[in-house]
């Protein structure tokens, strides 16, 4: 009992930070963007670029390449009765 509620904790844990990384790269995004928008200038927009660039890569990486969290079960024999 004390290791399936470990799994699934586990399971809700990588689900949660994965998707918490994005929204957290998102809202740092919109903040930077509308720092541009104050005071426009081609170095802020130069900056802006290079955040996202550095912030997001990352983020696509590892959703892509994630282990899927959750697994079709195997067929076995019981299943047939």
């Amino acid at each position: 009992m004390e290791q399936k509620v470990a799994a699934l904790l586990r399971l809700a844990l990588g689900v949660i930070t994965d998707r918490l990384l994005t929204i957290v790269a998102l809202c740092m995004t919109f903040a930077l963007a509308t720092w541009i928008m104050n005071n426009p200038d081609w170095l802020r927009l130069c900056a802006f670029a290079v955040f996202c660039i550095c912030v997001f890569l990352p983020v696509l990486y590892k959703e892509r390449n994630h282990e899927p969290t959750v697994q079709k079960p195997m067929y076995s024999e019981r299943d047939d009765t």
